[in-house]
């Protein structure tokens, strides 16, 4: 029996076969190609244009790699000439943009590289559409060997392995082949092409004017002659291009013209949309809002969104486009070893130039991370001295490496510091340094959440009937009474506990009475500010039903997201701000009480933390003063909405001896 390497021998031995794409590469849906599907199917279009259009625009950059590990910007090589103009016709941009088009539409492309002694770089490379090649054969089942190209008018060429770069998609079970995506689609495209070749024919049959002609029973019969061309005369008359054309016309024997109207709504048209371009978005991998904005859209999710398109979407993609001209372009032009390309997304997926500036500056400044080490993941030279740390003056150095810095030191380098003092952490543990965590336990939050839910549900039984008998449905001085004697209780309770805990560790007493007053505002300002979000959003849910929507309906479903969703978002704000409220209380009461310790509080990011929150991750300021983005604890409501909301970040309390 053959052994392993023999039978693979056999598999991949040279052979000349007819090249075959198998059953599931041809994308043709109703004698339709996939050219013409692109050229026709506004959806496709949309998607297939916007990754080429967003992977094209992408500096395509040529990078020299040393022993060292140290790499080198390459301007100067047939690589980088060539990728800079691919040849006589088209820059990289365009040359990259029509690249993606041809392997998203027909799942197979390839690329030509050709001698060409008249170029800068000596070489050029031309794209060669499935569609022109006639024949191929293979070496073995999982390579091409040779393809015959025939361009009408031009004649035939036949073109060896050794002058092309075969990009394709992965067709299952026909690993030498390939399969396009609009193959995935057959289904959802078939019903968009049938419903719009279903309101083309209406469109054309129906007329200009949208109404049917009715004849009463009890006069003279037509013959069939009479009728014929009766028919015919009105339709030069007043049908398109019609002498008559848009003017009301005048009926004889008593005939009547009854308009009719076919309602693309209650065909469910705007839904069908919908659906083609969410199927057409997910067989390419992309988020459908990224292409078409909804009503839903936020700026924070936009944002959110944008920045994903290069990690998440188009990241397979691309290092496809990377690994093909790395492992099999550059060896063909005759690159030097070393030389690699890249996509350079900084642009793309580095936000704002402040954010990317903390980013760095925080990452370069800290010590972890040195100067060249940055550089080299930023494609950057080394720089003499750069592979040194860089520790920050307030950072405890020297003798008190590692140490933790006294509470005097921390108060001098606060008070000559505009920027929050950073605490490390130390390596021997002082005895005079007690930390508390200042995280809300996952009961508080469900005890404010269930509180919520309940509210809501009352409130959705007394205003909803009397939206259907159109009485005064709202009574802001009841509902805001209701829920602040609601929430008042609770948020004292939790307050209290978050404030015993920094009061016991201070050796003081906290005193409860004294925030019953400051708590009960705490309830009615909140109290207001949700109620006032109620009433709005069930106002414009109302205000933005549909025509076959009841409005009532919508109000109820309004409700109804108050009690599922936004119960718990607003439950877990609350929770934050009395928890973060109270330590701070406490360390005001153990002050008036004679306490001469210090209390700082110290931001603790949470799991998959804003980028702005997660480098604040230990900064440390003391109790009464706020942190770096303005906050006084997580989730804190003087920030803005993008920064505040959905926050799950924490603080922890740190007290030490005067």
């Amino acid at each position: 029996m053959p052994g392993i390497l023999e039978r693979m021998r056999m598999l991949l031995r040279p052979s000349v076969v007819q090249f075959s794409l198998g059953p599931d590469a041809p994308a043709e849906v109703l004698d339709m190609t996939a050219r013409s599907l692109y050229n026709t199917q506004d959806n496709l279009a949309a998607v297939v244009n916007f990754i080429a259009n967003s992977i094209a625009q992408l500096p395509l950059k040529v990078y020299t790699r040393d022993e060292n590990d140290s790499r080198k910007r390459d301007r100067d090589s047939v690589a980088a000439k060539l990728l800079w103009l691919p040849n006589a016709d088209q820059t990289s941009f365009e040359f990259f943009r029509g690249l993606v088009i041809e392997i998203l539409v027909f799942g197979r492309d390839y690329v030509w590289l050709l001698p060409d002694p008249d170029s800068e770089s000596g070489w050029q490379a031309r794209i060669v559409p499935v569609g022109w090649i006639v024949n191929s054969q293979k070496l073995n089942p999982y390579s091409i060997d040779k393809i015959t190209i025939s361009v009408d008018g031009l004649g035939t060429v036949e073109v060896p392995r050794s002058e092309f770069v075969p990009f394709s998609m992965y067709s299952p079970g026909n690993p030498g082949g390939y399969v396009s995506p609009i193959s995935a689609l057959r289904q959802t495209l078939e019903e968009q092409i049938q419903a719009g070749r279903f309101r083309r024919e209406l469109w054309k049959s129906s007329g200009r004017l949208n109404a049917q002609i009715v004849r009463p029973k009890d006069v003279q019969p037509w013959t069939e002659e009479t009728k014929k061309k009766w028919v015919e005369a009105f339709r030069e008359a007043w049908g398109a291009g019609g002498s008559k054309a848009g003017s009301i016309p005048v009926m004889e024997d008593g005939m009547e013209i009854k308009p009719f109207s076919t309602s693309f709504k209650e065909a469910q048209w705007t839904e069908s949309v919908k659906l083609s371009r969410e199927s057409v978005a997910a067989a390419y991998g992309i988020n459908p809002s990224l292409v078409w904005h909804t009503d839903s859209q936020t700026y924070a999710s936009s944002k959110d969104n944008a920045r994903a398109l290069y990690a998440e979407c188009l990241g397979p993609i691309l290092q496809m486009l990377q690994q093909r001209i790395n492992a099999f372009l550059l060896p063909k032009i005759g690159a030097a070893p070393g030389t690699y390309v890249e996509f350079d997304l900084t642009e793309k997926v580095k936000g704002s130039f402040e954010e990317r500036a903390g980013i760095i500056q925080a990452s370069v400044g800290g010590p972890w991370l040195t100067r060249n080490e940055a550089r080299r993941d930023n494609n950057l030279p080394p720089i003499p001295g750069g592979d040194e740390l860089i520790v920050p003056l307030n950072v405890s150095t020297g003798g008190e490496a590692g140490g933790f810095m006294s509470s005097s030191a921390i108060q001098e380098k606060h008070h000559h510091h505009a920027a929050p003092v950073i605490i490390q952490k130390k390596a021997e543990e002082p005895a005079e340094e007690i930390s508390i965590p200042g995280k809300v336990t996952k009961k508080e939050t469900e005890q404010v959440t269930d509180l919520l839910d309940g509210f809501f549900k009352r409130q959705a039984k007394s205003i909803l009937p009397k939206l259907g008998a159109n009485a005064e449905w709202w009574n802001a001085e009841r509902w805001n009474k209701e829920l602040a004697d609601d929430l008042e209780p609770v948020l004292g309770d939790i307050a209290t506990a978050h404030g015993e805990k920094v009061a016991k560790a201070l050796g003081v007493e906290y005193i409860a009475e004294k925030t019953t007053a400051y708590l009960r505002k705490v309830a009615e300002a909140r109290a207001e500010l949700i109620n006032n979000e109620t009433k709005n959003k069930v106002q414009q849910a109302m205000d933005d039903a549909e025509e076959d929507e009841d409005p009532e309906e919508a109000a109820a479903h309004e409700m109804d997201k108050r009690s599922d969703l936004d119960a718990e978002l607003l439950a877990g704000m609350l929770a934050k701000t009395v928890a973060g409220w109270g330590t701070e209380e406490a360390s005001r009461q153990a002050a008036e009480q004679g306490s001469k310790r210090k209390v700082y509080k110290v931001w603790e990011a949470g799991a998959n933390a804003r980028e702005s929150h997660a480098m604040m991750d230990g900064e440390t300021v003391p109790i009464d003063e706020t942190f770096s983005n303005g906050a006084d604890w997580p989730g804190d409501d003087s920030l803005d909405p993008d920064e505040s909301c959905g926050c799950n970040c924490s603080t922890r309390i740190i007290i030490m001896e005067a």
